[in-house]
């Protein structure tokens, strides 16, 4: 678990010159990796790491790799059993080699085709002083970030935006992010905020050739054959052997407990696999009583397994630090306002441990949203659903089409219309606005999160199952809990899901009123370029409603979020 950087200058620079800078967009994520950092530049690339050490020795983990096919290679991420992966084309490892070793050889040996499957959550980029390219390639689902730009006449990237830019200048706001923000609650697609830094696209690879030239592809694939039926055993055992993987024998497993079925079921099942590994349980509650504040039923669940639990109490008065704290490492606003007390969180767990382990990713592949529900015939018209601001409050005519730039639904006129939501939900939305929370707001804390939900095999299945099968007899997550239900006690499964958030509403009556006002009554906010926050705020002030509170919370994220990065925008 680390970040990266790299520049690639098909001119052929001086390989000092391609250090210092290397060295300089380092430095900046050097918060992501305390435990090491190394560059290696010839006269065309240089590539640099920062290290957060999970698996390896302190030595043999030390990045850029330097392989025996003539290869180096920088990684971001987790392979997880890397022995079986390399066991698998014929190679030996080593018990205190980095799990790189094992990404490095399927890249040699296989190329990026040989990623399909994998078990682990990577962005990484691996030279060849054989052919003199560059691959970058980045995990199925997007977990790890990896961005690209044009600098000077070839390319850099980066495991973070703000590394990116000490090598191509200043940014400039792109025109349709704060509109995507908005309405959807993160930027879409392949785009970030800022004009011309670009994500890699999760699930593909892109190798810079040795005159720049750029060749794109992708190695994960969807099945467009979906089975009527699902059983729960093979659901079971597959997850069951996803989460077995991402527990550590090194360090604590920090536990994610929300009160909701996700987090219980990957604690269920890695304490029945895996009791001799050390646990223990974290929540996040609030200064406020109300439905927002599921620690009890997350004490709950950790009392039925046996678990130490400890509850990470978030306060109203911490919220406007947190907006710009958060801000500053999501790089791009998020609009979920669990990103204030997922940094809480991280910070307190990584006092513990560098490992934990999460829920997340669930929802989008098994169907669990109630927005689900009734699906429409047409993604067009199921959008709006997700929506915060509609475009007609922004100004608009209709949303920015750029949302959706390079979203592609494989499968298409074959797939029933949930099934194509939920393929848009995991290609886009996931990303964007869950995982790229999960991702920066731990590693701001140097706090690996584990995933078990987003292994490419638990997904490879659910999605070759229709979206019925998943729900069966409309059923959220049906057949998820179907599988699991020796494992969890009836009050769980038979409990209303409700979305995991803060007590918005509560807080904005409260404790926050006036901070809420003079933030967004200031005559020189950003957010009064596209709507006048005194309508909402007049509005809540008399009625109270969720929605209305939820579009004022939208607008705190992103004034912060301004004031953050603003300073750096051309």
């Amino acid at each position: 678990m680390c970040a990266i950087v790299g520049l690639f200058d098909p001119a052929g620079e001086d390989p000092s010159e391609l250090e210092r800078v290397a060295l300089r967009m380092q430095r900046v994520h050097s918060f992501r990796g305390p435990d090491g950092a190394g560059v290696w530049a010839n006269a065309r690339v240089a590539l640099g790491s920062v290290r957060l050490a999970i698996q390896g020795d302190m030595k043999l983990g030390l990045q850029p790799l330097e392989d025996r096919w003539g290869g180096h290679l920088v990684f971001n991420g987790e392979i997880y059993q890397p022995r079986r992966v390399l066991e698998g084309l014929g190679e030996a490892f080593h018990p205190e080699d980095s799990d790189g070793v094992a990404l490095e050889a399927v890249l040699a040996l296989q190329g990026p085709a040989g990623l399909k499957g994998l078990r682990g959550m990577f962005a990484a980029a691996r030279y060849d002083l054989g052919s003199g390219s560059l691959t970058l390639v980045r995990d199925t689902w997007g977990q790890k970030p990896l961005y690209i730009a044009r600098w000077r006449n070839g390319w850099a990237f980066s495991s973070t935006i703000a590394a990116l830019e000490v090598a191509v200048g200043p940014l400039r706001l792109r025109r349709a992010a704060p509109f995507e923000y908005l309405i959807y609650k993160s930027v879409g697609g392949c785009h970030t905020s800022f004009e011309g830094v670009e994500q890699v696209p999760p699930g593909s690879w892109l190798r810079i050739r040795p005159d720049g030239e750029v060749e794109r592809g992708r190695y994960a694939e969807l099945p467009t054959e979906l089975a009527s039926h699902g059983a729960p055993g093979d659901v079971k055992l597959v997850l069951d052997e996803a989460i077995a993987a991402r527990g550590s024998d090194r360090f604590v497993n920090a536990l994610f407990l929300s009160g909701g079925a996700d987090s219980a079921i990957v604690a269920a099942s890695l304490v029945r696999q895996r009791r001799e590994l050390p646990m223990r349980a974290f929540s996040i509650g609030y200064d406020v009583p109300g439905g927002e504040d599921e620690t009890g039923f997350a004490r709950r669940m950790a009392d039925h397994l046996g678990l130490e639990h400890e509850v990470v109490r978030l306060r109203a008065d911490q919220v406007p630090s947190l907006f710009e704290e958060a801000a500053r490492f999501t790089e791009d606003p998020i609009q979920d306002p669990v990103t204030l007390p997922t940094l809480l969180l991280a910070r307190r767990v990584s006092e513990v441990t560098k490992v934990a382990i999460s829920g997340d990713g669930s929802d989008e592949f098994w169907g669990g949203y109630e927005r689900f529900d009734d699906p429409p015939d047409t993604i067009a018209a199921y959008l709006p659903r997700a929506m915060v601001f509609h475009p007609e409050e922004l100004g608009l005519d209709a949303p920015p089409a750029s949302y959706l730039d390079g979203v592609e639904i494989a499968g298409g006129d074959n797939l029933s219309p949930l099934d194509k939501i939920l393929r848009l939900e995991c290609a886009n939305r996931l990303r964007n606005y869950h995982l790229a929370r999960v991702d920066k707001l731990g590693m701001a804390s140097a706090l690996e999160i584990r995933s078990p939900f987003l292994d490419a095999r638990v997904t490879a299945l659910a999605h070759s199952l229709h979206a019925d099968a998943k729900r069966p007899n409309g059923r959220p997550k049906g057949l998820l809990l179907d599988a699991f239900a020796e494992d969890l006690p009836a009050w769980l499964v038979n409990r209303r899901k409700q979305p995991f958030t803060v007590p918005v509403a509560t807080w904005l009556r409260g404790d926050l009123r006036a901070y809420v006002r003079d933030t967004l009554s200031d005559t020189n906010a950003f957010v009064r370029a596209y709507v006048d926050p005194r309508h909402y705020l007049d509005a809540f002030d008399e009625r109270g409603e969720a929605g209305t509170a939820t579009r004022i919370w939208s607008l705190l994220q992103l004034e912060a979020w301004h004031r953050v990065w603003k300073d750096r925008l051309a």
